[in-house]
């Protein structure tokens, strides 16, 4: 990753977080940029299958930041993947570092809107 001031991470963010717009008087959601291990956990926990099952956003979430025990998630489909780990990756937590002031922000709009891809 590269070593950007907090500044300069803060006034990305907000670049993105505010990049909404009205198509066909429909409002579209901004399209978020993440780095190969953030967007592999978006990828991982935020399906379908998930929503079948009775997860919600918030829960989710809990998934991605790795705040929840196995025993408490065991019914998400994901789980039972053996490319999926419930904690985070080094890189996943250095990311959500530089960005803890929006991180969150940014993967919920993600997981609503559902319009993200990878940076570069």
């Amino acid at each position: 990753m590269e070593n950007k001031s907090m500044y300069e991470v803060v006034m990305n963010d907000f670049k993105q977080l505010y990049s909404f717009e009205v198509k066909g008087g429909e409002v579209v959601g901004p399209k978020i940029k993440f780095p190969k291990a953030v967007y592999d956990r978006i990828q991982a926990f935020n399906t379908r299958e998930a929503f079948y099952n009775g997860w919600t956003y918030y829960g989710i979430m809990q998934l991605i930041l790795g705040k929840l025990k196995k025993e408490e998630c065991w019914f998400h489909p994901a789980i039972h993947e053996e490319r999926v780990s419930l904690k985070p990756s080094e890189e996943f937590k250095q990311w959500f570092d530089e960005h803890h002031a929006l991180g969150p922000v940014l993967i919920m709009l993600a997981l609503v809107y559902g319009d993200y891809e990878l940076e570069g």
